[in-house]
């Protein structure tokens, strides 16, 4: 029974993810401001940052290239 339901929330995930490879984020979703939890890239612990200040288009015109990996263990 544990593996059905582990089985069933894998492709849940799936179904219900917000993005999928290849795709871009929305400048909404660019604009949510997050705390840093390890500095790095010119911030520093607590320092609030969001997406939007590596978009060219939102940050005076200093473009990037980012890649996201997320993973997660429980």
């Amino acid at each position: 029974m544990k593996k059905y339901i582990n089985t069933l929330l894998i492709l849940l995930s799936f179904v219900f993810a917000n993005y999928d490879v290849g795709e871009f984020i929305s400048e909404t979703d660019q604009n949510l401001t997050k705390s840093t939890c390890y500095a790095g890239n010119g911030y520093e612990v607590d320092d609030n940052w969001k997406l939007a200040d590596w978009n060219g288009n939102l940050n005076g015109g200093h473009y990037n290239v980012i890649f996201i990996e997320m993973s997660a263990t429980w």
